[in-house]
Order: structure tokens, then C-alpha cells, then sequence
């Protein structure tokens, strides 16, 4: 069975070396092919111009009565009609260029099709042989064992923490929209402060309540969010707790005063916000870089459960 499986292992494995040379040569093929249909494009253009040239002088025109008075309609027709005919020529050159690079480029796509399946025609000898083997080896089995569970565990913190990156970076975009909604509301707090009006007030107080939405929409993403991070053993240190924030001052009464508190706290829940972004793209890039360790460990794992199979 030994020798068998590894002549069909063997003839698999060099369907990847084939299909990467295909993958380049169909890659420069359809550069080529592209810029053939450019070529022929231009080529049918010059001769569409070429032919109308050579019309406007055999047919009753002003180009036609003028080289007829000079007396040199022979020379510019017979000039025109050899242009026509390279210009032609060209065309014709081109367009047979384009169809045998598109004849080339269709061989080369369907020779990858045939290699495409190379993958899993390996992992099915491979499903072959490990059940060979675990009939026959004791010792086969506890390291096969070994290594599967060594996978298992990667791929499940690899999945957690996942998780807990799509929770961390939907927190973030929800985050720099509420920053966002407050920077603008403190800019039209600071216009109405110094007499803006009632537009500036109107304003100010709706980007302001869009924000206060915003964080807590933010908050319930937050709680999601550090649930995540303790599937992973992670925690977060981030607090959005607003108070309210926008007071009955600033809606029932009027006068700089008021505005310079509400002005203040719009500011200070600004940078609140600012500094939990801070902390949560800190944390996000720590993840990040754990998360890419494990997935290459657990590529290592694979590569070892193939090699332990191969040479068993």
C-alpha cells in the first residue's frame, strides 16, 4: 500500500507546482490579451479613418475638386489607397493576434479548472492513509491524537477570538460616530455661545442627542464586547457612563452661563470618547497579533499531522 499511495501522493503534490506556473502564465496571457484587443481596436479605428480618406477623394466633395485643380488627385488617391491597405493589413494582423491569444488564454483557464481540485485529491489520500495506519500503529495514533487536539484548541481560540475582533472593531465604528457627532455639536456650541441663534441652538442640540443615542447604542456593544474579551482572557478597561450628560440647564434656560456648563461637559464626553477609541485600538492590535499567532500555529499543527502521515 506504501509504495502505491506514494506514487498517488506524489503525482498529486506536483499538480501545486503546475497549477502555480499555469496561474502565471494564464496572469501574463490575459495582460496580453487585453492589450491585443486594445491593438486591434486601434487598428479597426485607422482604417475606418484611412477608408474615409480614400471615399472623399473618389466621390464629388471639396477634398476631391481640390486635388483635382492642383492637378494631383492621381498622386493623393493612389497615396491614400496604400495607406488604406496597411492600415488594413494591420487590422487584420491585429485581430488574428487577439483570436489565437484568446484561444491560448481559454487552454491555459481550463488546465487550471483540471488542477483546481488538487487540494482535496490530497486530503482524501491522506483521509486514506491515516486510516491505514491507525488499524497498524499504537504509536501512530497517540501522536496523530496529539496533534488533532493540539489543532482543536487553536482553532477554537482561533474562532474566539475572532469573535471578539468583530465585536472590538464594530465598537470602534460606533465609537468615532459618536466623536464625530460630538466634535460637530461642540463647534456649533461654540457659535451659539457667541450669538449664533436660534439655528446654532437647534443645531448644537441635535448633533448632541445623536451622539447621546450613538453612545448608547455603543454601550450595549461595549458589554458585548468584553464578553468577548474574557472568552479570551482579556479585559477592558473603558467606561462610557455619560450622567445624562445634556442637562435641563441648556434646555430650559438660556444665557452664556448655561451654555459655557453644557459647553463643557459636550467637550469633556468628547474626550472621554477619544480616549476609550485610544485604549480599544491598543487592545484591538494586541488581539489582532494573537489572533495571527494562533492561526500559524495552527498551520504548523496541519503541516505536522501531514508530515507525521507522509513518512509514517
Amino acid at each position: 500500500m506504501r509504495e502505491d499511495w506514494k506514487y498517488r501522493y506524489d503525482e498529486v503534490l506536483k499538480k501545486e507546482s503546475l497549477l502555480q506556473t499555469v496561474n502565471k502564465q494564464l496572469e501574463k496571457a490575459q495582460v496580453r490579451l487585453k492589450q491585443a484587443g486594445e491593438q486591434r481596436t486601434a487598428a479597426e479605428k485607422a482604417l475606418k479613418s484611412e477608408t474615409r480618406d480614400v471615399e472623399r477623394l473618389e466621390k464629388a466633395s471639396l477634398t476631391n475638386l481640390f486635388y483635382t485643380v492642383l492637378g494631383r488627385k492621381i498622386e493623393k488617391l493612389e497615396k491614400e489607397e496604400a495607406e488604406a491597405i496597411q492600415a488594413r493589413i494591420r487590422a487584420e494582423e491585429t485581430r488574428l493576434a487577439e483570436e489565437e491569444l484568446a484561444r491560448m488564454t481559454a487552454e491555459l483557464e481550463q488546465r487550471r479548472s483540471s488542477l483546481l481540485g488538487w487540494e482535496e485529491e490530497a486530503a482524501s489520500l491522506l483521509q486514506e492513509k491515516e486510516e491505514w495506519l491507525r488499524g497498524r500503529s499504537e504509536d501512530f495514533r497517540r501522536q496523530l491524537n496529539r496533534l488533532y487536539e493540539a489543532k482543536r484548541q487553536a482553532l477554537s481560540e482561533i474562532k474566539e477570538l475572532d469573535e471578539a475582533l468583530r465585536a472590538g472593531y464594530e465598537l470602534v465604528e460606533s465609537l468615532e460616530e459618536a466623536e464625530n457627532l460630538l466634535r460637530s455639536a461642540k463647534s456649533w456650541g461654540t457659535y451659539d455661545m457667541f450669538g449664533g441663534g436660534v439655528i446654532a441652538t437647534h443645531i448644537k442640540r441635535s448633533k448632541a442627542n445623536e451622539a447621546m443615542e450613538q453612545i448608547e447604542y455603543a454601550q450595549g456593544l461595549m458589554s458585548r464586547f468584553k464578553r468577548e474579551l474574557e472568552d479570551v482572557g482579556g479585559t477592558a478597561e473603558m467606561n462610557l457612563d455619560y450622567n445624562g450628560f445634556l442637562g435641563f440647564a441648556d434646555y430650559f434656560m438660556d444665557g452664556f452661563i448655561f451654555d459655557w456648563i453644557v459647553q463643557g461637559r459636550i467637550s469633556d464626553l468628547k474626550d472621554a470618547v477619544s480616549e476609550n477609541i485610544g485604549r480599544l485600538r491598543q487592545l484591538l492590535h494586541a488581539l489582532r497579533q494573537k489572533y495571527e499567532a494562533r492561526l500559524t500555529d495552527e498551520a504548523g499543527l496541519t503541516r505536522d499531522i501531514h508530515l507525521l502521515i507522509e513518512r509514517s
